[in-house]
């Protein structure tokens, strides 16, 4: 396992490769943000860093920012609120528990050769997927 503080410097070495600075309210927020397990809103990070006094438009920007370099993934799992989940790096997709909000990532080569398939068959060239499959994990379906 990683280190939070190790994940620290391999995303501000990103984010300097790519023309950004680490500024301090940031480096709070990816502190706040990379030692997460489980999906976490906007709010409980705004929430948590308040008292730091980093502000809401800080949070939002930088979780836009790091969603962008591809350290978050947003999931959309709700109409009403966005949760966003620390990722590799790397494609995949995600596997949305709609009981307890579990997110697990998810590679597959036939699923992806089905999407390539999809957008050949529609003339299409893709540039990128995003895919959430919702349904129940495992330890919600043994709990009901």
């Amino acid at each position: 396992m990683v280190s939070n503080g190790t994940m620290v410097t391999v995303v501000a070495d990103r984010l300097g490769q790519r023309g950004y600075r680490l500024t301090g309210p940031r480096q709070q927020v990816l502190g706040a943000v990379l030692g997460r397990e489980s999906p976490f809103t906007a709010q409980e990070i705004v929430d948590e860093l308040a008292t730091r006094g980093v502000g809401r438009a800080t949070v939002f920007r930088t979780l836009d920012l790091l969603t962008r370099l591809g350290v978050l993934n947003r999931i959309h799992a709700d109409d009403r609120l966005h949760r966003y989940t620390v990722c590799d790096e790397g494609h995949h997709d995600h596997l949305v528990c709609r009981a307890c909000g579990e997110v697990a990532e998810a590679t597959s080569p036939r699923l992806e050769a089905a999407v390539r398939q999809a957008a050949q068959e529609s003339n299409f060239r893709p540039l990128g997927h995003s895919l959430e499959i919702y349904g129940i994990c495992r330890s919600c379906q043994g709990a009901s």
